[in-house]
């Protein structure tokens, strides 16, 4: 059997999941303070259900970005670990093809939309299905936009366009809603979401990558942040 654990730390509530065979079978959350204390806990519970260790796994699928710039180093920092001196694999999952393959059975076309810089968001639109395919993007644009710039991608045949946007502000999110656009997440800090977490479409994703022999090298392998640091070095 392949075990494949995912790794989301990109959002705000971050996850972990086990795939076996190319399905999720088993996942956990993760809060916004547990991303760097709660991730070997929640790992190793996940396994440890199973009878299993990290030595059973076949590889780690983490997570790239864009996201949140300590939660993308939390999570690719203990895979990098967790995979040194063992048989696992890394395998990186781009978080906008997570966010869609979460939501690939709802009406499309999907957009994924993550928080920016101040003012702009990153956004991309995909096709509905069983592998969701990128249409456009990602794209940074502002987010008085973002409206008229989906819907301008998709194009007059596709009036209905779902949102996938996990973390994105609530101002935001309100006028997608008042523009005719439908929501798939809940509010930021909504617990009530009855779909698996991010990880396991990480996990899927990151078993069909490495069976296509998508394998990150571990020095090398970096995180996708999206955006520039809200702390920089002042200007000389």
């Amino acid at each position: 059997m392949r075990y494949i654990l995912g790794i989301d730390t990109a959002n705000r509530f971050g996850s972990v999941a086990l795939a076996v065979d190319g399905s999720a079978s088993g996942w956990g959350t993760l809060d916004p303070a547990e991303h760097s204390s709660g991730l070997s806990r929640a790992s190793a519970h996940l396994l440890r259900e199973r009878d299993l260790t990290l030595r059973d796994l076949s590889g780690i699928a983490v997570s790239q970005g864009p996201g949140s710039f300590t939660g993308l180093r939390i999570g690719l920092a203990w895979a990098k670990g967790a995979c040194f001196g063992l048989p696992a694999k890394l395998t990186l999952v781009s978080t906008h093809e997570a966010n869609a393959y979460r939501h690939r059975f709802a009406p499309g076309p999907i957009a994924t939309v993550l928080q920016g810089e101040r003012g702009q968001v990153q956004a991309s639109l995909w096709s509905a299905g069983t592998q969701p395919g990128s249409l456009w993007g990602p794209e940074r644009i502002s987010e008085e936009d973002l409206a008229d710039a989906l819907r301008k991608a998709a194009g007059p045949k596709n009036a209905a366009i779902s949102v996938a946007a996990p973390d994105l502000k609530p101002e935001i999110r309100e006028l997608l809603e008042e523009a005719g656009f439908v929501l798939l997440d809940g509010r930021p800090g909504d617990r009530a979401d009855s779909m698996p977490p991010t990880a396991a479409a990480v996990a899927e994703l990151g078993d069909r990558n490495l069976l296509a022999g998508r394998v990150e090298d571990l020095a090398d392998a970096a995180p996708s942040y999206g955006r520039a640091p809200n702390a920089r070095k002042p200007s000389s």
